[in-house]
């Protein structure tokens, strides 16, 4: 009888523990160090706006910062004011900006489905290996994640029911992904809800009068924004900034950042080709890749079937807020995978969408290849922890080998006791991703972060209170040194360099070590041998532990004798 209580009380609750499993994964990814180059630098970046209290304007090691627009700056300047500068209070904003992304995406999902769909949809998106990387390697577009499904769900709800708190809600969304990621977060919006009106033909909503409030609402929120880039780059066209003279600050927001990607008007760009997003969203967008390749053709045939006439029951929002926003991203001259990170949410709706309509079919043979399929993939992520553990990185203690072996018997047991369809790939996909997530939050990530050799000096710097004026650099700095270290590093005068007093230190690599001391035999000694590798740049030669040292490089601090 205990049993049977006990059994229906894990069932009525199974979806809820899933996603404190994946709670627990966030939490431990919070706490890892950040990675240069760009989530370092936008941590040290926040951290000098904090000690210099320049919010409006922002400055990157002291010049003129023109990249990002503000918000993730300002919202992890709030968290370390309240909570003090650590790993954790940098990624907060962003966590929770990706919690806002599954809240809004299981309401779009109850606004559009049912509850059992919408549920799926946010278990989807939150065990995916991009939502895990955006908690773990925190940039602009985990914020960027939430704002643009909360916008889409609120505007979604604005355009059903006409309220003006939708509106409001909806307008501030799309203000703060633009202040996120620029006028991306506008297109991307516009494309999913504009894709979807004109294919219901519906023309009241299309000209409705309340878009002007829409654009008005945006255009004050911008405002503080607006007015920082004004003051620090259009009233000085004497600046020159990352090689250009007297570059607009409202202009570079407006179209160089974002559209200039694709026009040509910004010097950004790399040897990727349109193909690119295609083959990394099949390991991003892990475990559930194949499930979302059919969907994506169902919703295809679906639309054809309607000759693109969609009823007002039905949303085409998710479809082409993809679609057009992937294919636009593909244009760009510049890609990096966590570009399409922020259309996670309406992906994840589809695919929980088709999951629902492959288990209610009538053919059984579709859902046992998939689901057969599935179990393959999850075997093959397993096999990849006992990978990671055997040739990579041995696990420090035997509590998260177990941890991962219970897990993997829990999956097992799963997936031969389960009886509801839906279930027996939902839940067992879900748990295979947290075990994969706990194994790269708590011994991964860790074990290469020992190899940054400038976070593990800036946090003995901060540790031992070396003060200010005392550390420098030669030939070798990054942000992750500011960041850690509570200061802005400076590189060191090499004319000079033998003139500074005794116990001045020096962070250098193997070149600036055998000139200063080889070379110039200048009054120096080696007090410190970092090993370092640059983490976001791995290859399989440094994975192995076997191959790992010739891989490694020293970097030294050096001090003044």
């Amino acid at each position: 009888m205990q049993k049977t209580v006990f059994n229906n009380v894990i069932h009525n609750h199974r979806y809820f523990l899933c996603f404190l499993a994946l709670a627990i994964v966030y939490f431990f990814n919070m706490l890892i160090d950040v990675m240069d180059v760009d989530a370092a630098q936008y941590a040290a970046i926040t951290s000098e706006m904090v000690r210099k209290a320049s919010y409006l304007e922002v400055f990157h090691r002291g010049t003129d910062y023109l990249d990002k627009p503000p918000l993730l700056f300002w919202l992890s300047a709030v968290s370390f004011h309240l909570f003090g500068i650590s790993n954790f209070t940098y990624k907060l904003p962003s966590v929770l900006c990706l919690i806002l992304g599954i809240y809004s995406t299981y309401r779009f999902g109850l606004q559009w489905y049912d509850k059992r769909r919408a549920i799926i949809a946010a278990l989807i998106l939150g065990s995916t290996m991009g939502y895990f990387l955006m908690t773990n390697d925190v940039r602009a577009d985990g914020m960027l994640t939430g704002f643009l499904m909360f916008s889409v769900w609120q505007l979604s709800l604005f355009l059903q029911k006409g309220k003006f708190a939708n509106l409001l809600a909806g307008s501030i969304g799309v203000a703060a992904a633009m202040m996120t990621k620029g006028p991306l977060g506008l297109v991307i919006v516009g494309f999913a809800l504009g894709s979807d009106l004109l294919l219901k033909r519906d023309w009241k909503n299309i000209f409705n009068k309340q878009w002007v409030f829409f654009l008005l609402i945006i255009a004050v929120c911008l405002l503080p924004m607006c007015y920082g880039l004004y003051q620090q780059f259009d009233l000085h066209p004497e600046k020159i900034t990352y090689g250009l003279k007297g570059p607009s600050g409202i202009k570079f927001f407006f179209w160089t950042q974002s559209f200039g990607r694709i026009t040509g008007d910004i010097y950004w760009k790399d040897d990727s080709t349109f193909l690119f997003f295609f083959h990394t969203i099949l390991w991003v967008f892990l475990p559930w890749i194949l499930f979302l390749v059919p969907a994506l053709f169902v919703r295809i045939k679906k639309l054809w079937e309607l000759k693109f006439k969609v009823p007002q029951t039905m949303e085409f929002m998710t479809f082409f807020g993809f679609l057009l926003s992937f294919l636009a991203l593909s244009t760009s001259r510049y890609k990096l995978p966590h570009y399409i990170f922020p259309l996670f949410p309406f992906i994840a709706i589809i695919t929980a969408d088709y999951i629902c309509h492959l288990t209610s079919m009538a053919v059984k043979r579709y859902y046992d290849y998939l689901k057969n399929a599935q179990y393959v993939v999850l075997l093959l992520l397993f096999s990849l922890i006992s990978l990671i553990f055997i040739y990579f990185f041995p696990p420090q203690s035997y509590w998260l080998p177990i941890v991962i072996a219970l897990l993997f018997v829990l999956v097992i047991i799963l997936i031969k006791n389960l009886t509801d369809k839906s279930d027996k790939i939902i839940i067992p996909t879900v748990l295979a991703s947290v075990a994969v997530g706990l194994v790269m939050g708590l011994n991964f990530y860790p074990s290469i972060l020992q190899y940054q050799s400038d976070s593990v000096l800036g946090k003995e710097i901060y540790k031992n209170q070396v003060p200010n004026d005392r550390l420098k650099y030669y030939r070798e700095h990054s942000n992750s040194l500011d960041f850690y270290a509570h200061r802005n590093v400076f590189n060191v005068d090499s004319t000079i360099m033998n003139d500074y007093k005794r116990g001045m230190l020096v962070h250098t690599d193997q070149k600036g070590k055998d000139y200063i001391i080889k070379e110039q035999k200048m009054d120096y000694k080696v007090i410190r041998i970092y090993e370092d590798f640059p983490v976001t740049r791995l290859n399989i030669n440094f994975l192995k532990k076997t191959t790992r040292q010739s891989q490694v490089q020293r970097t030294y601090l050096l001090e003044k004798i």
